[in-house]
């Protein structure tokens, strides 16, 4: 997995006119992979429960093995939920909040939720790659220009952590906590 979330970091680089390992440097030199497996039962009336509220992935990267053939993960387009259906031997790839960051919003950190299925039971096995806690993240420079001024301040992952966990009541997106307000 290490493998091929640098190869994605690599494209995604280059995607935005950046060295290919620039991404892969500016989340650190240690990073965090971390492996979630998730386990949906069946309901009846799958309207009455969500199996994860709408969220942005709070690392760097996601990649997603869903179960074949059960929907459930879906994501936001053009302001409605629209399915992401299991395609055999594939992943998911999903942006996360960090990459929208050094980015400076070129790249958007996905608007996602899992809903439960009526008759299977669904299982996903998701794959992180998480800043180190003493990283600092923020635009890149390169990326930085009188078109495009910074959308976000700089911050150690730690301090975007600690606002994250802050007891407010509600599930917030934490990135626009470090939004710079623009005139």
């Amino acid at each position: 997995m290490n493998e091929l979330m640098t190869k994605l970091l690599r494209l995604m680089s280059q995607g935005l006119g950046l060295e290919k390992d620039c991404l892969k440097k500016k989340l650190g030199e240690n990073p965090i992979l971390r492996a979630q497996s998730n386990f949906y039962p069946p309901c009846p009336d799958p309207e009455m429960t969500l199996g994860l509220a709408v969220h942005t992935d709070l690392n760097a990267l996601t990649i997603v093995r869903q179960s074949e053939g059960v929907t459930g993960l879906q994501v936001i387009k053009d302001g409605k939920w629209v399915a992401v259906d299991p395609i055999p031997n594939s992943f998911v790839i999903n942006l996360g909040d960090h990459i929208q960051v050094l980015s400076n919003g070129r790249y958007k950190s996905v608007h996602h939720r899992a809903v439960t299925n009526k008759v299977h039971r669904r299982i996903s096995l998701a794959t992180f790659y998480v800043p180190g806690k003493d990283t600092v993240n923020g635009p890149i420079e390169d990326l930085i220009d009188e078109k495009h001024p910074p959308v976000y301040r700089s911050y150690r992952y730690a301090w975007f952590l600690e606002e994250f966990y802050r007891p407010e009541g509600t599930r917030r997106m934490v990135k626009e906590t470090f939004e710079l307000l623009t005139s």
